[in-house]
């Protein structure tokens, strides 16, 4: 029986152990999953928000500086997850605006 066991000691051990490895992968891998879609949906809102307030100013025709300023906060943040290409054009129409409505 002692034999037996010295025998597949170690066999048991080490699947125990890439078993467990195995499963580590598998929960590491899930998380940067739901790490890259909050990532993903944090940089859509910050898209839609920033249109939204696009569209505002461009209606108004101006661009007040607090505005700006918090456009700008909100694409640095879009930038940063990856974000660009048409936002960027928006934020640069923006810049174009004037800051205070014209009489």
């Amino acid at each position: 029986m002692e034999d037996w066991v010295k025998e597949y000691w170690l066999k048991a051990l080490f699947g125990a152990f890439v078993s467990c490895f195995g499963a580590l992968i598998l929960w590491v891998k899930k998380k940067f999953k739901r790490q890259e879609a909050i990532e993903l949906g944090l940089q859509a809102l910050l898209r839609n928000e920033i249109k939204k307030a696009y569209t505002l100013c461009a209606e108004k025709e101006y661009c007040t500086m607090e505005d700006m300023d918090n456009i700008q906060n909100m694409y640095d943040r879009y930038h940063l997850l990856g974000g660009n290409g048409s936002v960027t054009r928006l934020l640069e129409k923006l810049k174009e605006l004037p800051t205070e409505r014209e009489s």
